[in-house]
């Protein structure tokens, strides 16, 4: 939904996104570690 109005991974678009969802970071972090333990099981 950010990039809908914000198009760059800029300052503003990170904002946006916390302001939606409080927990972002903790959340892209989390999916970052999934994907990461999910691509070691390969």
């Amino acid at each position: 939904m950010a990039h809908l109005k914000e198009k760059n991974h800029d300052k503003a678009f990170y904002q946006l996104c916390c302001h939606m969802l409080p927990d972002y970071h903790q959340l892209e972090f989390d999916t970052r570690l999934w994907l990461t333990a999910r691509e070691l099981e390969r």
